[in-house]
């Protein structure tokens, strides 16, 4: 009997420590002179992000991160200067760069540090899309839509971020951030959604009835609130820090552009508006105007 709980616990304990176990840091540095400059690429894979900072006993003035030629700002946090650095799913796995841009009284100031991109892969899927909502694809708004959704991703609000971002419901788990999708009965379809580069399916999809209650992720300012061809009735907000959740395929909107939210507050109900092919709330999340898994996002980012 005793030999038998033994084993038990052997079989258990390792699996409870694996489940338990937070992901540790790793964090890429440098001093040049007294700043030291830092990267945590802990999430750092194609739909994740690098955690940059900045630290110095002397006022620093504008500051970017840049991958890829892509800058992300810094903006000031608990610990410091902080930039969240997307990395898009289209990036390649292995070496790269990120510079680091500072204007100070002496000018612009510009250091490398080499870092390490993790690999991550997304299973393929195929959705097939109605004959009855074929012809969305087609009409004259869809390319206005995505260009008006690329513009409103990339804002830039210098504000804290409000707290780590949770599902927009409660009732489901998402599915399908990443994957290289084939829509069955026309193609592409993800770059008319939001003017964007990729087939790469740029969200979580909620499976969940109609009338489902929908909440802000996060606090932040609604951006637009009103429909879209692709994604039907949505609302767009911003979190600050070009943190910005995008809602998708509802049934009904509760707030109008310009409302600030509170973290968990109802913004709307689930519906299949659009081009949702079962009723289900699509959420997505863009970093400086490039998508990333919402789901990396539950966590305090200082």
């Amino acid at each position: 009997m005793i030999d038998a709980l033994m084993r038990s616990r052997r079989r258990v304990l390792p699996l409870l420590f694996l489940l338990a176990a937070p992901a540790e840091p790793q964090e890429v540095s440098k001093y040049v002179g007294s700043v030291r400059f830092s990267v945590d690429t802990s999430l750092g894979f194609p739909g994740g992000f690098l955690v940059a900072r900045l630290q110095s006993r002397r006022g620093l003035g504008s500051a970017y991160a840049i991958l890829d030629g892509r800058r992300a700002p810094f903006y000031s946090s608990p610990r410091g200067l902080r930039a969240l650095v997307p990395v898009p799913l289209g990036a390649v796995a292995g070496r790269t760069t990120v510079g680091f841009e500072i204007s100070a009284r002496r000018g612009r100031q510009r250091i490398p540090l080499d870092v390490t991109l993790s690999a991550r892969t997304y299973p393929p899927r195929a959705v097939t899309i109605p004959e009855a909502k074929r012809g969305l694809l087609v009409q004259a708004n869809v390319t206005r839509d995505g260009r008006e959704l690329l513009s409103l991703v990339r804002t830039e609000t210098p504000r804290l971020l409000p707290g780590p971002l949770k599902p927009p419901v409660t009732v489901s788990s998402g599915e399908g951030f990443g994957a290289v999708q084939t829509w069955l009965g026309a193609s592409p379809v993800e770059p008319l959604i939001d003017a964007t580069f990729g087939e790469e399916h740029r969200g979580l999809d909620f499976a969940v009835p109609l009338g489902t209650v929908v909440m802000a992720p996060a606090a932040g300012s609604v951006l637009y609130a009103g429909p879209l061809t692709l994604g039907g009735q949505t609302v767009v907000i911003d979190h600050g820090q070009g943190v910005v959740s995008v809602l998708s395929h509802l049934l009904r909107i509760d707030v109008r552009a310009g409302d600030a939210v509170l973290a968990r507050a109802i913004v709307g109900l689930s519906g299949d508006s659009g081009l949702a092919i079962t009723p289900q709330v699509h959420w997505r999340v863009y970093l400086h105007g490039i998508a990333v898994d919402p789901g990396l996002l539950d966590r305090s980012l200082d």
